[in-house]
């Protein structure tokens, strides 16, 4: 009923659209050594469930987001951005982590320009 060549034509579609969907909903580069430190005082986890991948809050217990596949690390990084806003600040080549009434709890030292431009481009933080 199918010839080879149609069977060969929607396998090489079906590879070309999953090779697309990885590249798109792959995550932003993180540094390895600033990253881990806020993640620590960031209020977002990520959870592994059965539907996927979902966002907690470690401060809002009914706070719960499962993106899909493609959109995910999107979503967590405009989350960890809003919260970055209020409880990150660059000065010179520190970086200050703040708690929610403003006092600083860490104080980070930024070795190189390429730790300071990924506060800068993934946290937007200026």
């Amino acid at each position: 009923m199918f010839s080879k060549k149609l069977g060969f034509a929607l396998g090489a579609v079906m590879i070309f659209l999953a090779a697309v969907a990885f590249i798109i909903g792959r995550p932003p580069h993180r540094d390895a050594r600033i990253y881990p430190i806020v993640r620590q005082y960031s209020p977002y986890t990520v959870e592994n469930g059965l539907g996927g991948l979902k966002i907690l809050s470690k401060e809002d217990p009914n706070f719960k987001e499962e993106p899909d596949t493609v959109k995910f690390y999107a979503r967590l990084q405009a989350l960890e951005r809003q919260w970055a806003q209020k409880h990150l600040k660059l000065e010179g080549d520190t970086l200050k982590i703040l708690d929610k009434g403003g006092n600083v709890v860490k104080t980070v030292p930024l070795k190189s320009a390429r730790e300071k431009r990924f506060v800068q481009e993934y946290y937007g933080v200026k």
